[in-house]
Parts: C-alpha cells; structure tokens; sequence
C-alpha cells in the first residue's frame, strides 16, 4: 500500500490568518521567549556587552530600512552609511548651533534623510544595477566631506561632542537606559516596517522589483513608489542616530 501525504496541519483559512503576524502557537511561544530574553539581558549582561548591544539594535534599524529598500524594492544603496553620518552631523550641529533639544533634532535628523533621500532616489528613475549602486554611493563620500569640512572650521578635531538628551531635569547617561530606548526603537521599526510591507505600498514595491514593465502595465506609479520607499528607508535610517 502506497502511504499518503500528510498534512501540515497548519491550513489558512481567511485573509485575517493568512496576514497574521504570528499564526502558530510556536511562533508566539517563541516571540515570548525571545523578548523575556531580550528584557532580562541588561540583568546579566556587563557594560561592555550591554554597549554592543545598543551598537546591535542601531545596525538592526539600519537593516530594516535598507531591506526594504534593496530587499522588498529592489534598489541598490551603498550609501546608507552615509545616511547615518548626515543624521549624526545633523543632530550635532543643531546641538552645537541652537542649543536644540532632542525632541527637535530627532525630527530634524529624520528630515534630512527624506531629503537625501528625494536627492539621492532620482538616479533610480534612469538607473539600474551597478550605476544606480555607484551613484547612490557618492551620498557617504559627500555626507562626510562636508561634515569633515563643518567640523574643521568650527575646529572640532575630535568630532562634534554633544551633552546627553534629558527629559526634564533627567539626563539619560545609563546604558541599560540606552539598551530599553534603542530596543523600544527597533521593536517600532520593525512594527512599522512589517506593516508597511503588507500594505499596498510594499504590494506595489514587491512588483516593481519583480518586473517593472509589468508593474507599470498593472498602473503602478513606478517612479513615486521608487522615490517613496528612498524617503522611507533614508528617514529611518538617519533617525536612530539621535
């Protein structure tokens, strides 16, 4: 007798399972283990391994803006480094300059972004593969000659110091403080991101990196989605380094 196939035994039945986050009992008994891991690290964890973990969760935000870019999209960026440095060089100077507030510069950083993000997304209208890659990679060499050049005449040899953020008369110093803050930020990044990605917007992002001749005759706007998603993942990336 020939045995028959089994069934999983996992079987989607409507459009709210099938766009679950978490559809299996294993998936949220492992989400649950991971995050009660994740909380109870500063607990053990010593200053130096709590500092690479701040320095981990600033890379996963990066990552999750430049997957969906690359990833979801399918535009080549080597310049999101540079994206991080123009939201550093941001937050320093209106720091240094205006005396500005963190409430201030974390928008500010996240606006300058979109804004090389609008700059540094028009090449992808024309370009592809290696030439959009090149052009894209122009932006970190750009980002850091004139944050180097700011930084030599206002002679900050060393970089540009900046005080700690508070709020109200607290000065947030600790780093098990940072490890709760950079967490928070990459658990809402990712939030945000999953949705983003079930939405129409990540539908539209998919196609355009499957065929864009197809996606165009399907009547998606292939150069606003292009731009979009630069604006999108270029904000979130120069944010965090507030």
């Amino acid at each position: 007798m020939s045995s028959q196939p089994r069934a999983s035994g996992y079987i989607r039945t409507s459009y709210a399972q099938d766009f679950a986050l978490l559809g299996t009992r294993f998936q949220r008994i492992s989400l649950a283990a991971f995050i009660t891991a994740l909380l109870g690290f500063p607990l053990i964890g010593s200053p130096f391994q709590i500092d690479l973990a701040c320095q981990a969760f600033l890379a996963a935000i990066g990552s999750l803006s430049l997957m969906m870019l690359t990833g979801y999209a399918g535009q080549i960026s080597l310049g999101h480094a540079g994206l991080m440095a123009a939201g550093a060089f941001t937050v320093g100077i209106l720091f240094r300059e205006a005396d500005a507030p963190f409430w201030i510069t974390l928008p500010a950083a996240a606006l300058v972004g979109g804004l090389l993000g609008i700059i540094f997304g028009l090449p992808s209208l024309r370009l592809r593969g290696l030439y959009l890659a090149v052009s894209t990679l122009a932006l970190h060499f750009v980002v850091v000659y004139l944050g180097g050049e700011y930084e030599t005449r206002r002679g900050f040899s060393t970089g540009i110091v900046i005080d700690p953020p508070k709020i109200g008369t607290l000065s947030i110093t600790d780093g098990r403080a940072w490890y709760f803050i950079l967490l928070a930020g990459a658990a809402v990044t990712l939030l945000l991101s999953a949705n983003l990605l079930r939405s129409r917007t990540g539908r539209a992002w998919r196609a355009i990196r499957a065929h864009e001749t197809v996606a165009e005759a399907l009547g998606i706007n292939i150069a606003g989605y292009k731009l979009l998603v630069f604006v999108i993942s270029s904000a979130i990336t120069a944010a965090p380094t507030e």
